[in-house]
């Protein structure tokens, strides 16, 4: 799947399978760097139905929902800081807790506007807000 969405310029965050009584839901969460749209989710969606059903991965019934990660969502992998780049973060230090834009991430810190640097190691918890 990953790769599917890499060809397609989208970054798979994450993937769910919920179980229910008649079918199961497969939940897939895509996104980009700048945001994904709902026509992008959408086509997405086609394709991967499309490749789900010629490798004949699920035996039994399902539903598949494709959409973007949201804001409020929790950031904390290198990917996320990656996909956010451009977007207003909430940022929890220790002692401080703010929001600005992330300009870039260099692997060990994020970069906001206004040339506010923050190592990862102080992060405490991170968010999209915008």
């Amino acid at each position: 799947m990953s790769d599917l969405a890499e060809g397609n310029g989208l970054i798979l965050v994450d993937v769910t399978m919920a179980s229910g009584r008649r079918r199961s839901l497969l939940r897939v969460l895509v996104d980009r760097p700048g945001r994904v749209t709902v026509d992008e989710c959408a086509s997405f969606s086609r394709l991967l139905e499309d490749f789900l059903d010629r490798e004949t991965l699920f035996d039994s019934p399902y539903l598949l929902e494709v959409s973007s990660p949201g804001i409020g969502r929790k950031l904390e992998s290198p990917e996320d800081w990656r996909r956010t780049v451009g977007r207003t973060l909430r940022i929890e230090l220790a002692d401080e807790v703010f929001e600005a834009r992330l300009e870039s991430c260099d692997g060990s810190s994020l970069s906001f506007e206004e040339g506010r640097r923050v190592p990862l190691t102080d992060i405490v918890s991170a968010s999209e807000v915008l």
